[in-house]
């Protein structure tokens, strides 16, 4: 049989250099980052072995882990430990090792045995440590590091838990020293639009010097040499163009038609791949092909004496089927783990699939038994493995026990999202289970309570509710009333975390009743933490409701009780809820210093679903006061402590993000901001709304598209609406089209105002934005010497700032803090009114200027810019020249194209001087054909990469035009290019 397998490496020579450039960053103490994509088959398993073996030679430590699928069972961090499987065997790592897994239990599951004592698992429930599990490993890898460089290779992504995700994306933004390469690969065909790796890929590509290489298939050249390869002799060309036709290019799909024959004969390719592999498979002898049916159940990979036991044949004969499949190049064995891996998971696949379905069930009831006898209790993981062959194999009492514990296993090691996954699967099996609770070990209520809070904590808010009324439901409060109310207060708060509806009354009403009824059923004596539990969360539930004298005293019982129970977890929540209450009433430093004292708290009793709520508040509360650098600083830490916590997307890890997103853009941190919303989620689309704010800012094409997604939730949620009409009604004018932009903010003004929005902002901002439109269109119809029209716009102008002037006044007859941004829009409206009624007023344009000093750069530069063309129309050009140069150096360091083109624009109109050179093709006449469309591509925002895949061009290429264009119009920077695109009209 010819072998299917090259031995030499072909082709991928500039993605190696670049993947060895990586390693090069590493050793010198850069860590570097590198991203591998392609279809299945395509070669990046092969590109990757090749650079382990460069790296081997040079020194490197290479620690190697694949993801794995295992149906509809999560298996968390399986590529760490995989990864991890020999670490102690080379010399000072088990120093290294054991040290830390004795003081981080945790990350001592994820090592070999005998790397510590492991101790017992930590219960679950609010206190996880999974931001130390995280920080042990980025401990490891760097100490690793210390004492050779470090290549860690994380293969088939797509196929990654959400924890490994959260994991991995940890590690990228965090390793900021040591020795450490960290490469991942994923299959690019497996990405549907909905796929949970999307999210972390858009936003791991913006990470600074992040290699994303995309493996295409190979050329014709290539396969040839690639064929020759294979096959050990020179292959026709005629041959060549067959299989090219075949396999299109893909390395495995050819090295499979090789073994079946291709090269000797024109053979009749099966429809399905699938029958090529078996074809594959079929040629070994029937022994091989036995024990590779039993090995296929199991997943890609099998350890050696677990498939002994499985195939129930004696080990010797197990040896030699063995033997041919790897001969045979099917299996790879692994010396160091004593296991199997198929060559290829469509091999696996291939296999598994053709099984009948009597094989298959019976191999899985196995495999069922067998991990079942080695670890009666499913620990290290294995629970979740055991609960997908019992299921496989219609064990539903065995399935429905190993489900429960896989949940409290995923607990352990804080993967809230695999905990939701394996108990609501248990739910689904509980009444096909006779006495289901006995086989658990746990009620049916103690499974929806669980399952909602993993719900809660991961994203799945709705879900989180409906197993939270389930609940309710199911508990009878005669017998038990304590647990009931436990009940009804995790029901009010995730109701709180549910995108709101056109019917926010009735959301109150059902938040408020839920925390009413938890106040109910627990004794108001003995103070006990229960009781102090259900008057914070009646207190906040209040805060909806807008009852806030009642709520100042539930707080403030809620704290009472809460010390006299000595329960350091309610204190802090109740010191969330009483610091919110007084910032209300105008008592800023003790909402401040109730905060710090809360975030101590929580931070104190190891509940991080709390420490990340005080964190939030914090931020929340420093944002609202202007002070733009501690909000970023507490939305910085916040942020951090819901990815490291598994919290990443639950409802204030998700808050967290879209004003950590809005704080960055406001203080002129825009890359930030961009990077911070780039990993939307379509449960929560206010943090892809809020990446609206830099793609209107910058110009960016990329802002329609986002609109155009966001449409089937703007109806839905309130929040999504405001950010979104805001963002568009902006992007309207800088489209030029005034009307729109006008229809838009109004449109969103009333939206806020009949939804009865708790903020002062929601009306100021939107009403700011239709004068503005107002303003263009009265310029308009004066040019025109339209009397009608300009009638129309002075009274839609007036009744706009009656509004925003209303809104501001109604919040202060209710004594509520009013925060500088919210004035400071309000200072522009004032400032837009008076270009409605006609008249250059620099007075008011130099106090929305000054409103927005606060930190609000980019604000103050369009008011700067306002303000300059107020001047110049009463003469002052010196002064108007000084204004529009500041907000020009403003606008060139933010990207932000459409200002830096207005105010060029009124450069030229007032022949200011900008401290900038024109450049000395305005017209781009000395620019070719070619260079225009890359030019406008730079316009467009897009990378050298992005270029080179929209032209069709090598990278390089792209790289060369770019730079041609910056020097032949005379600019350096590709923002400067894209304001001389916009110049030239190229949109």
């Amino acid at each position: 049989m010819t072998s299917a397998t090259a031995t030499s490496f072909v082709g991928r020579a500039e993605e190696l250099e670049r993947l060895l450039g990586l390693l090069d960053r590493a050793e010198r103490g850069r860590p570097a980052v590198g991203l591998i994509a392609g279809d299945a088959g395509v070669g990046k398993t092969r590109l990757l072995d090749e650079l382990a073996a460069r790296a081997e030679g040079r020194g490197v430590r290479v620690l190697i882990g694949g993801c794995m699928e295992v149906g509809d069972v999560g298996l968390p961090y399986v590529p760490f430990i995989d990864a991890f499987r020999d670490l102690g065997t080379r010399p000072g790592e088990t120093e290294v090792t054991a040290p830390l897994a004795a003081a981080l239990p945790s990350l001592g599951r994820l090592l070999p045995e005998p790397a510590t004592d492991h101790g017992p698992a930590p219960p679950p429930g609010d206190g996880f440590e999974r931001v130390q599990l995280f920080d042990g490993v980025l401990s490891l890898l760097v100490r690793l590091s210390e004492l050779a460089p470090l290549l860690l290779v994380i293969e088939d992504l797509h196929w990654a838990d959400r924890s490994t995700r959260d994991l991995l994306a940890f590690l990228i933004r965090t390793l900021r020293g040591g020795r450490v390469a960290l490469v991942a690969s994923y299959r690019s065909d497996e990405l549907h639009r909905r796929h949970p790796l999307r999210p972390l890929l858009a936003e791991l590509v913006r990470v600074p010097d992040l290699e994303r290489i995309d493996l295409a298939p190979f050329g014709r050249s290539e396969l040839a040499e690639h064929l020759q390869a294979v096959a050990g002799h020179a292959v026709p060309a005629a041959v060549v163009d067959r299989i090219l036709a075949r396999s299109e290019g893909n390395a495995f799909f050819a090295e499979e038609l090789v073994a079946a024959g291709a090269i000797r004969a024109d053979i009749a390719l099966p429809e399905a791949l699938a029958d090529v592999l078996l074809g594959r498979i079929e040629a070994l002898p029937e022994l091989a092909q036995e024990v590779l049916k039993v090995a296929a159940v199991a997943g890609r990979r099998v350890g050696h004496q677990l498939l002994v036991a499985a195939s129930g044949r004696p080990e010797v004969e197990v040896e030699r089927g063995l033997r041919d499949a790897i001969a045979g190049q099917v299996l790879v064995a692994s010396a160091a783990t004593e296991s199997y891996k198929f060559r290829h998971a469509l091999l696996q696949e291939a296999v598994y699939g053709d099984l009948l379905p009597g094989e298959r069930t019976r191999l899985h009831a196995t495999y069922a038994r067998l991990l079942a006898e080695a670890d009666p209790e499913g620990g290290d993981g294995s629970a979740a493995e055991l609960a997908w062959h019992c299921l496989a194999s219609h064990d539903l009492p065995g399935g429905l026990a190993a489900l429960v514990r896989a949940a409290d296993d995923a607990a352990t090691v804080f993967a809230p999202s695999e905990v939701y996954r394996h108990l609501t699967q248990a739910l689904e099996l509980w009444n096909r289970v006779p006495d289901a609770a006995a086989v658990a070990g746990v009620d049916r209520i103690e499974v929806l309570v669980r399952a909602a809070e993993a719900a809660s904590h991961s994203g799945e808010f709705r879900q989180a509710v409906g197993l939270a009324e389930e609940a309710v439901a199911a508990i009878d409060e005669d017998a038990e009333p304590l647990r009931a109310a436990m009940a009804y207060e995790r029901l009010s708060s995730y109701l709180l975390d549910v995108e709101p509806e056109r019917d926010l009354a009735r959301i109150r009403e059902q938040i408020l009743a839920a925390s009413e009824r938890a106040a109910e059923l627990v004794p108001e004596e003995p103070p006990t933490p229960l009781r102090a539990r259900v008057a914070a969360g009646l207190a906040r539930s209040l805060i909806v409701a807008r009852d806030y004298e009642e709520a100042r005293r539930r707080g403030d019982e809620a704290l009472v009780v809460a010390r006299a129970a000595g329960s350091i977890d309610d204190e802090a929540r109740a010191l969330v809820i009483v610091s919110i209450l007084e910032l209300r009433f105008g008592d800023i430093e003790t909402a401040r210093l109730l905060l710090r004292d809360a975030d101590r708290a929580a931070a104190a009793a190891r509940n991080r679903p709390l420490e990340l709520q005080a964190r939030h508040a914090l931020a929340a509360f420093e944002l609202d006061l202007g002070n733009l650098a501690a909000a970023c600083a507490a939305l910085d830490q916040a942020t951090e402590l819901a990815e490291r916590s598994g919290l990443a997307w639950s409802g204030y890890g998700i808050d967290s993000r879209v004003l950590r997103c809005i704080a960055h853009y406001a203080v002129g941190s825009w890359d930030e901001a961009e990077r911070v919303a780039t990993a939307a989620d379509e449960r929560r689309p206010a943090v892809s709304a809020a990446a609206l704010y830099v793609e209107v800012g910058r110009g960016r094409a990329a802002a329609v598209d986002r609109l155009a997604r966001l449409v089937p939730y703007r109806k839905a949620d309130q929040y999504v609406a405001y950010l979104a009409g805001g963002c568009e009604a902006d992007l309207a004018r800088w489209q030029g089209d005034p009307e729109r932009s006008s229809r838009l903010a109004r449109d969103t003004l009333t939206t806020q105002e009949e939804a009865g929005t708790p903020w002062v902002l929601s009306a100021i901002w939107p009403a700011a934005l239709a004068l503005a439109a107002e303003g263009d269109l009265a310029e308009r119809a004066r040019a025109a010497g339209d009397q009608a029209a300009l009638k129309e716009h002075l009274a839609i102008g007036e009744d706009v700032l009656a509004r925003a002037r209303g809104a501001l006044q109604r919040a202060r007859d209710l004594g509520r803090q009013v925060g500088p941004e919210a004035l400071a829009w309000l200072a522009r409206a004032e400032a837009e009114w008076a270009r409605v009624e006609g008249r250059p007023d620099p007075g008011r344009w130099s106090a929305a200027a000054d409103a927005f000093g606060y930190g609000y750069v980019y604000e103050e530069a369009r008011c700067r810019w306002r303000l300059a063309e107020a001047l110049l129309a009463e003469g002052g050009r010196e002064q108007a020249a000084t204004q529009a140069m500041a907000a020009h150096e403003i606008a060139e360091r933010l990207g932000a194209a459409p200002l830096l083109a207005a105010l060029e624009a009124l450069g030229r109109r007032g022949r200011l001087d900008l401290g900038v050179q024109p450049p000395p093709s305005p017209d781009g006449a000395s620019l070719t054909p070619r260079e225009l469309e890359v030019l406008r591509l730079v316009a467009a925002g897009r990378s050298n990469g992005q270029i080179a895949e929209a032209l069709f061009i090598s990278r390089k290429t792209a790289s060369v035009h770019v730079s041609n264009i910056l020097a032949k119009l005379g600019v350096h920077t590709r923002t400067e290019a894209a304001a001389a695109a916009h110049r030239m009209g190229l949109e």
